[in-house]
C-alpha cells in the first residue's frame, strides 16, 4: 500500500476521495461543507472512516465518516465540528480515503 506522491497543493487543486467508494472522484478543492461530495463518492455500507492526507503526504488523520459529513474545508484545511483534538483539523487537505474502521493517524494521541 502506498500514500499519495508528495507534492504541496496549490490553492485551486482538486481533493480526490477514493477507498471504499461506488465512484472514485476528484472535485476543486473549495471552501464549504463537505458531506456533499462525501455523498457523490457513494460510500460502500460498510465505510465508517475517512483518512484524510496533507498534500505533502507526511499528515493523516483518521476521522469517523459521521463527523466527516460535518466537517468543512477553508483555505484547503479541514475543519471538524467538536473535533476531539486539533490533529482532525488537517492542513492542505488533497485526499479522503474511506475506509472500513479506524486506520493509524500520523500522530498517535492514545496516550496523551
Amino acid at each position: 500500500m502506498s500514500g499519495p506522491t508528495l507534492r504541496r497543493a496549490d490553492a485551486d487543486d482538486e481533493v480526490t476521495i477514493d477507498g471504499l467508494v461506488g465512484d472514485a472522484m476528484s472535485a476543486p478543492r473549495v471552501d464549504g461543507p463537505i458531506g456533499h461530495l462525501l455523498d457523490a463518492a457513494a460510500p460502500a455500507p460498510s465505510a465508517d472512516h475517512g483518512t484524510v492526507w496533507s498534500g505533502d503526504g507526511l499528515f493523516r488523520a483518521s476521522i469517523p465518516l459521521e463527523n466527516l459529513r460535518h466537517a468543512r474545508l477553508e483555505q484547503g484545511r479541514l475543519q471538524v465540528p467538536d473535533a476531539p483534538n486539533n490533529c482532525w483539523n488537517v492542513k492542505d487537505v488533497v485526499r479522503i480515503e474511506l475506509t472500513d474502521g479506524k486506520r493509524p493517524d500520523s500522530i498517535d494521541l492514545t496516550d496523551s
